[in-house]
């Protein structure tokens, strides 16, 4: 069962927009077998249906922060019998082997699937493959949602490539929400061996949360209202990037409103690597984008202190810090960040301020590393995005 355009979707706040009715979910179920323990779980809402399943108890040991991709076929059908087909979803990787921190190794498994029918109570997963037989069943109950009723809209921009759209929107007496969405509107990459995902929408990734990231809306009455910080982050389909922005209630006589998004960020993976120099001031270009890259050496993060120490070991103790800054301030597309291959062993972190480039720190444990190496740029893509959205009745 797929999403029609009859569904009823309302706003739930620090949520997203949801189904009003049809929606289905489940309690986590526990099974346990041969020192193993299996830990799944099922939601169907306005996308589809998403089976989310770990497994503890691995006896292979990866490094920190590694993780293997691990083939597990996957066969679900629900209480009446219909066999349910895994369809592809927004991740690169569905099923693999993975370690975070200093914790034991464990299998993970993600299984998109069309929505469940309304009248099914339970589905039933037969799983083999690297992470063991398994043979279990889940019960499911319908789920219910209320909120600001969502109205969709046709506003869409495309730009560099790029469509940004806001599908809905729903209006109350304390919030109006817009969701948006962004995605490549062609995959011309992929033969070149690029995987191309959106991080941010005007901000560098996740949400904007720094006062020159937010968006600023002017209704039509000629009001402006600037957006609530921290938006809501929301699944979406793969190669897609959901989410919503939160803004004051507008005047009763306003019926619609524009706001203009001035970037979006992208990473693109790739083999392509950089070695940068430490410590150096330094001009390096990734992806085809020049930067200038300034790196220290430093006894600890930024992050640790000696009263609040990390909770990653090695930023507690020498560190690399990188700062990039690109050497096109006009240009279309600028190097902004970047992931740093010795931090998949080590950890890292980001931190942003309300004006300057960000400014990540890597583990260095020997203090003396020559060089970093840069890979998967996160490039930010000149807008701007406009947008204008007609406003549902008050």
């Amino acid at each position: 069962m797929v999403a029609h355009p009859t569904d009823e979707l309302v706003f739930v706040p620090n949520v997203g927009f949801r189904l009003a009715t049809g929606a289905m979910a489940s309690p986590n179920v526990v099974v346990e077998q041969a020192g193993r323990t299996l830990t799944a779980g099922v939601t169907s809402d306005r996308d589809g249906a998403e089976i989310r399943m770990t497994v503890s108890g691995i006896d292979e040991v990866l490094d920190f922060r590694q993780s293997r991709v691990v083939h597990a076929p996957v066969r679900v059908t629900d209480d009446r019998g219909r066999v349910m087909e895994e369809r592809s979803q927004r991740y690169h990787v569905n099923s693999h082997l993975y370690r975070l921190m200093e914790g034991p190794t464990r299998f993970q498994r993600m299984v998109a699937l069309d929505r469940i029918e309304p009248d099914a109570r339970a589905i039933e997963i037969v799983m083999t493959g690297g992470a063991g037989d398994w043979r279990f069943t889940i019960p499911i109950e319908r789920q219910s949602a209320s909120g600001a009723r969502a109205r969709p809209t046709a506003a869409i921009d495309v730009h560099q490539g790029i469509a940004i759209e806001a599908p809905l929107v729903a209006r109350s007496e304390s919030i109006t929400a817009i969701e948006l969405q962004a995605y490549f509107v062609d995959d011309s990459d992929a033969a070149e061996g690029i995987k191309r995902t959106i991080e941010g929408i005007g901000c560098l990734s996740h949400t904007r949360g720094l006062g020159q990231d937010l968006l600023m809306l002017r209704d039509s009455t000629g009001r402006h209202h600037l957006e609530h910080a921290r938006g809501i982050q929301d699944s979406a389909g793969r190669g897609r990037r959901r989410e919503v922005a939160i803004f004051e209630p507008m005047p009763a006589d306003a019926v619609s409103a524009s706001f203009e998004i001035p970037y979006v960020v992208i990473c693109e993976m790739s083999d392509e690597t950089v070695l940068v120099p430490v410590p150096a001031d330094s001009e390096v270009t990734l992806a085809g984008c020049r930067a200038h890259v300034t790196t220290t050496r430093v006894s600890r993060s930024s992050d640790s202190t000696a009263g609040h120490p990390s909770p990653i070991d090695g930023l507690n103790g020498p560190c690399v810090r990188i700062v990039i800054t690109p050497s096109d301030s006009d240009a279309e597309r600028q190097l902004v960040s970047c992931g740093v291959m010795e931090s998949n062993d080590r950890g890292m972190t980001v931190s942003m301020v309300r004006s300057g480039p960000p400014v990540i720190e890597v583990p260095d444990p020997s203090d003396d590393s020559a060089h970093v190496t840069f890979r998967g740029p996160r490039i930010r893509v000149a807008g701007p995005w406009k947008l204008e959205v007609p406003l549902p009745s008050a």
